[in-house]
């Protein structure tokens, strides 16, 4: 058993590397858009953003989850869930396209650079399920190798656009998704070429991931649809103190994403042992709520003139809404390993009602407290809503996760006969039976 926890922590580890660089690459891009163009282009850029937000929700969802929580599949078939990746990435890339197509005809300025985005979106997304299937399989170190690579040409990628003086909006994309793009081709050296068999597999795990993409969607829509309430009920002002508030506390969140990223991994592979299964939630809330612990400590005792380097003018309204954001940080990591304990023993119903019900009351909270004191309502009401969401989310397992484990389909590869179910001799009627000689 010391062996298994020290293996977990490790994982757990390297998780937490590779996600804080998978932040990096997108952060370095953003700072770097911020400083070279106009407020115009960084718009633009911020569209183009979430709109592989918006794409890396659905392929999480659809197919990186499920790879994680089935890690039978990710072990036997990662060439089938790659097929599977690119077939749907080229179906989502055929639509960008497209849409970008269109705008460059209607004169827009944001039609190159979503076009560019279009044609590399296929191997964006297979970058980020490569991540997810090196996790899955208890490989995280190639996951943290995926993304060093991207970040490491992406540095390459800007600097080369600098030298040949190629400024504008469009080659700084086609510089930022060329270096995923190249990344992405070492999750074929980590996984083997893709094989037949990828539509069979969605097919096979449809009951699953339907539930896991409406619980991604369901996230992000009321986010971006709570942002937009807030808009309304809050001044400016407020509203650009709240996300540099939370932007500070994405270190903290990046961290919790990990801890349950691994969490729901390490649960896949030991779901029949309530025991081993308790053992990763413990470790995950434990882990998490050190580490918001450490996130209060360090934000609401940070010092003015450090508040002031990293935000400059900002720090001054935004300070007072550090012990709020704190106290939000850390009652989520209560909940730390709850969620993932839903999916990782595939209780995926209960997952899911949880998840929209939590996000619903979350989102409500903020904008009610929002519209009654601004930014530092909206952090205190979340607060709020995040502590009534943990609630939920610990009824939800103790009323679901400790029932019979859910049935899981078998699998079946192309070509293999499927899996009969064994036949019972019919019970013999009373009476007098003839023997049948031996011969």
């Amino acid at each position: 058993m010391t062996a298994q926890v020290g293996s977990a922590g490790r994982r757990l580890s390297l998780v937490t590397v590779d996600q804080i660089l998978s932040s990096l690459s997108n952060i370095a891009a953003l700072i770097w858009v911020a400083h070279a163009f106009g407020a115009a282009d960084f718009g633009r850029y911020s569209l183009v953003v979430m709109v592989y937000t918006v794409a890396q929700v659905v392929f999480r969802s659809l197919i990186s989850t499920t790879a994680l929580v089935h890690p039978d599949d990710a072990d036997a078939r990662p060439g089938a869930i790659i097929s599977a990746t690119l077939q749907l990435g080229v179906l989502a890339a055929a639509v960008t396209v497209a849409a970008g197509a269109a705008l460059l005809a209607g004169g827009s300025a944001l039609g190159g650079p979503i076009l560019v985005f279009g044609l590399a979106l296929p191997f964006l997304v297979l970058h980020d399920v490569g991540r997810y299937l090196a996790i899955a399989r208890q490989r995280p170190g190639g996951a943290v190798v995926l993304d060093s690579l991207w970040f490491v040409l992406l540095a390459v990628g800007f600097v080369g656009a600098g030298v040949l003086d190629l400024d504008s909006l469009t080659w700084l994309v086609a510089a930022w998704v060329g270096s995923g793009v190249v990344a992405s081709l070492w999750v074929f050296v980590q996984n083997g070429a893709p094989t037949g068999g990828g539509r069979d597999w969605l097919r096979q795990r449809w009951d699953f991931s339907w539930r896991s993409m409406v619980s991604g969607l369901a996230a992000s829509g009321t986010a971006l649809a709570t942002a937009s309430l807030m808009a309304l009920f809050s001044s400016p002002i407020a509203v650009a103190a709240f996300r540099a508030a939370t932007l500070l506390g994405a270190p903290s969140t990046a961290v919790q994403m990990a801890v349950g990223t691994s969490a729901a991994a390490d649960i896949a592979r030991d779901r029949e042992d309530p025991r081993l299964v308790w053992g990763h939630v413990r470790r995950a809330i434990m882990i998490a709520t050190v580490v918001g612990v450490l996130n209060l400590v360090v934000l609401v005792f940070l010092p003015d003139v450090i508040g002031h380097a990293v935000l400059g003018d900002a720090w001054d309204i935004v300070q007072p809404l550090m012990l709020a954001l704190s106290l939000k940080v850390l009652l989520m990591a209560a909940q730390s390993g709850l969620r993932a304990s839903l999916i990782g023993t595939h209780r995926i119903q209960a997952a899911m009602v949880t998840d929209i019900v939590s996000i619903v009351l979350v989102g409500a909270c903020m904008v009610i407290g929002a519209a009654w004191g601004d930014a530092e309502g909206a952090l205190w009401a979340m607060a709020v809503g995040t502590g009534v969401s943990t609630v939920c989310w610990w009824i939800a397992v103790m009323w679901k996760g400790r029932g019979p484990l859910p049935d899981v389909p078998e699998r079946a590869t192309a070509g293999e006969p499927q899996p009969q179910p064994e036949r019972k001799p019919a019970p013999a009627k009373p009476g007098r039976h003839r023997l049948t000689p031996v011969k």
